[in-house]
């Protein structure tokens, strides 16, 4: 399994229509750095299947953000895994250390 970061991460060279299919998909390359993020999730399906096919690896997901704390975490390790919905997504969720704590969401 691929766990990526979806503020920054790296991915091999790839062609050029390739890297063209990956912007149409949602992500922004920084040329500076040479790191990829993800500007929108309209494609997510699409863009996690050619980035499974770029990375070789069936299972490409991407990290979450804690809603209260802000920390990064991977899907795998929440609770609630396999009843989720939008599971693997770059979206926000809440950490499994927050909801033990029980904590709530900031307004």
């Amino acid at each position: 399994m691929v766990v990526l970061n979806k503020k920054a991460f790296h991915l091999p060279r790839v062609e050029p229509q390739k890297f063209s299919l990956l912007l149409r998909l949602g992500l922004e390359y920084d040329r500076t750095r040479g790191m990829y993020s993800i500007a929108n999730c309209n494609n997510i399906g699409k863009l996690l299947d050619t980035l499974s096919e770029i990375l070789q690896d069936p299972n490409v997901s991407f990290t979450q953000s804690c809603l209260i704390c802000g920390k990064d975490f991977p899907c795998q390790e929440c609770r609630y895994y396999e009843l989720c919905d939008t599971k693997n997504m770059p979206f926000s969720c809440v950490c499994g250390k927050c909801l033990e704590e029980g904590k709530t969401i900031p307004e």
